[in-house]
């Protein structure tokens, strides 16, 4: 990536912990952008250390779309997305088709690769899991968490050779980035929508930067205080509970799949004693031989569980396994392990490590154990897991965060907050507690989708629109109720 910058602006920015220095804006190309739109994009070049702006800088690439009306409202809406680690640019194609182009005719959107992803310089992706992702595909549960452990440490060491200060990739220097950007393209007050992480990262930015903000949408909430680490095994055991007993309450799903929950447990028990090998040849990669654990297939269904489309086909799926069918459970998993190549792995961990690890170390794994016995050999099967993430998080070297960081964020900004029932990893209950302490936020439930709302359900979106015109008046939310329920294949 080659671009060189221009000195357009000299920007004081007065706010708390914000750059008080030159803001540099370099003009970029823009990949796809949306088609009947004006679209800008660039980099603002910023201080990788706040604290010691003169030990190097970071380019930090953004999207901005322009409102069709014009003049348009002078406060965008603001593009979060989640991860940590994922990248707004890449996203935004199918972001903008789904639910952000439902705001762009009043108001400018603003899309931002966080530090560390996209096309923000330098990337902290781990090109060597790319580089090892047969291997890691075809290898054995036992195995699986010392091999990724393996590409990360060379992951890490890559990237300590390259300058990166991984102390400095942190939800408040997320934050302050943003701030920067949009106050060097000229806005003083913003609306933002924050997915997932992305909804952590508005939280951070309410703590910091209130005066700034008009109104936050917070989807598929990610509070501070949360130990996903931790919950994701309480969550998703839930969320399978809530796949079972819609299946069972649905007189087709019921007739084609009886006894589902028991199915799936057999299942899973019996290919942790006996794993299934199945052969698959993804289009345009190496054929590959598949082993299918109990413990991989927990994995594959936790991850299913986000999209309504995925969500559909779960029983099939567990029924088409039970009676030796692999091929299309074995193509939906690969895909979704594969994912891992598109996230900034780097930037994740790195976040993760400061702000999660070492604020929950004492966590209630043997609580977990004894609420799910069947669990145990899962929790040492993914590289987050028991066995492990003590031991990714020491060669990651990156410096706890102040626990402050992780303290429930107290806030009169107006916040929309939504949730998916069979979301497995931020579920209606992170909502609640978020909302505890934001004294004007508006809480909404969606029955029948995952992870990320917005992208999932029409309501959801028909509710954001309006909060974002009116943020101090509730929105009407009765399509909630007519919303019909996920039809099983």
């Amino acid at each position: 990536m080659r671009f060189r910058f221009c000195l357009v602006a000299f920007i004081l920015l007065l706010a708390p912990a914000a750059l008080s220095a030159q803001a540099a804006i370099a003009a970029a190309s823009c990949a796809n952008p949306p088609a009947g739109f004006t679209t800008h994009c660039g980099y603002v070049k910023l201080p990788q250390d706040y604290d010691e702006p003169a030990g190097g800088s970071i380019a930090i690439y953004y999207i901005r779309i322009k409102a069709k009306d014009r003049p348009p409202k002078s406060d965008p809406l603001v593009y979060l997305v989640g991860g940590p680690g994922s990248s707004g640019s890449r996203l935004m194609q199918t972001s903008f088709r789904k639910y952000l182009g439902a705001f762009a005719d009043e108001r400018d959107i603003i899309i931002i690769d966080q530090r560390g992803t996209g096309e923000s310089a330098p990337r902290l992706y781990c090109d060597e899991v790319w580089e090892r992702l047969a291997e890691i595909l075809q290898s054995h549960h036992a195995e699986h968490a010392e091999l990724m452990l393996d590409v990360l440490r060379a992951c890490h060491q890559r990237l300590k050779r390259a300058g990166v200060n991984f102390e400095t990739y942190h939800s408040q220097n997320n934050a302050r980035d943003i701030v920067n950007v949009l106050r060097a393209l000229g806005y003083e007050q913003w609306n933002l929508v924050g997915v997932s992480y992305g909804s952590r990262l508005a939280l951070a930015m309410m703590r910091e930067y209130p005066e700034s903000i008009r109104s936050v949408i917070l989807d598929s909430v990610y509070p501070p205080q949360a130990d996903i680490f931790l919950d994701a095994y309480y969550h998703g055991e839930r969320a399978l509970k809530v796949m079972f007993d819609a299946c069972a309450r649905n007189e087709g799903c019921r007739a084609r799949y009886p006894d589902l929950e028991t199915v799936f447990l057999s299942l899973y028990e019996r290919l942790n004693q006996a794993p299934a090998i199945a052969t698959y040849s993804p289009p345009q990669y190496q054929t590959l031989e598949v082993e299918i654990s109990g413990y991989r297939l927990y994995d594959w269904v936790f991850s299913w569980l986000y999209e309504v489309n995925s969500i559909q086909r779960i029983p099939e799926l567990l029924y088409d396994l039970d009676r030796g069918f692999t091929h299309n459970a074995v193509r939906l998993g690969v895909a979704y392990e594969a994912n891992m190549t598109t996230l900034s792995l780097g930037m994740h961990y790195t976040v993760q490590c400061q702000e999660e690890y070492d604020s929950a170390l004492n966590r209630d794994y043997y609580g977990i154990l004894e609420a799910h016995p069947h669990l145990g050999g899962y929790l040492r099967y993914p590289v987050e897991g028991l066995a492990t993430l003590s031991r990714l998080c020491g060669l990651w070297q990156a410096q706890p965060r102040p626990l402050s960081v992780n303290d429930p964020v107290v806030s009169d900004v107006p916040a929309l907050l939504l949730s998916g029932n069979y979301d497995p990893i931020t579920p209606p209950v992170y909502a609640d507690i978020a909302g505890e302490t934001l004294t004007t936020a508006y809480n909404f439930v969606f029955p029948h989708v995952g992870h990320g709302v917005l992208r999932s359900d029409r309501c959801a979106v028909d509710i954001a629109v309006a909060f974002i015109n009116a943020p101090l008046r509730e929105p009407e939310s009765s399509c909630i109720a007519e919303t019909p329920p996920i039809v099983f294949h």
